[in-house]
């Protein structure tokens, strides 16, 4: 049982593994067809880890619902909204548009689900100025940098800030337009280059550590 349970699901991680990254390497026509073939094989499991997870939320807003829980209404919706969406694009053959017009589905679209969107967004402002206003509490150099920064952006957004700009900052010649370019341009993408190479970096040793075994939280706790 050790060897059907542990052994070989980390032979087959590891071959799978080294065989996947030296492809992309090995300029051969094998290499290209396994590439293509696992990426079909990739795009199967994805299907069906989706449908999954979609019957697996099914069944737990359906047994919130059965229970009466706390927040059971929503769940009601959930199942309306999902109906609201698929039934029309099964109607309209997944089109949004025909020279009538609107078909059902992109009317649901506009009307349903654009709505829905902005109304969560709307939603969600009130949360990222919550944020800010914690983030934007000066303790630190940092933090006063980050303050600068987002003052200036903001204040170059809205017609009154540029006035004050102007009125207050304008015998420097610069306008406040290229001020915000420059944060853009230099800072912002030195802070973003920073953060992906941060994150390839963490995602190389991630996957060292599960093609080698050392990383086993995809086996289960056993």
């Amino acid at each position: 049982m050790k060897l059907i349970k542990k052994h070989i699901p980390l032979a087959i991680v590891m071959v799978t593994g080294v065989l996947t990254l030296v492809s992309y390497y090995v300029p051969n026509k094998l290499s290209v067809n396994y590439i293509e073939t696992l990426s079909q094989w990739e795009n199967i499991v994805v299907a069906f880890a989706f449908l999954l997870g979609l019957i697996s939320l099914f069944f737990s807003h359906y047994n919130k619902i059965s229970r009466k829980a706390d927040g059971w209404g929503y769940s009601v919706f959930v199942f309306v909204g999902f109906l609201a969406m698929v039934l029309p694009a099964y109607l309209s053959h997944g089109k949004q548009m025909t020279d009538a017009g609107l078909t059902p589905l992109g009317w649901s679209f506009k009307f349903i689900y654009n709505a829905l969107s902005g109304t969560m967004f709307a939603v969600l402002a009130f949360y990222i100025v919550s944020t800010a206003y914690r983030s934007f509490r000066i303790k630190s150099m940092q933090a006063f940098v980050l303050f600068v920064a987002a003052f200036i952006l903001i204040l170059g957004k809205v017609p009154l800030g540029q006035i004050i700009w102007d009125s207050v900052l304008g015998w420097t010649g610069q306008g406040v337009s290229d001020v915000i370019e420059w944060i853009m341009q230099v800072p912002a993408v030195a802070g973003k280059r920073g953060i992906m190479i941060g994150i390839s970096i963490g995602a190389i040793v991630t996957s060292l550590k599960i093609i080698f075994g050392i990383e086993k939280q995809y086996m289960g706790k056993d």
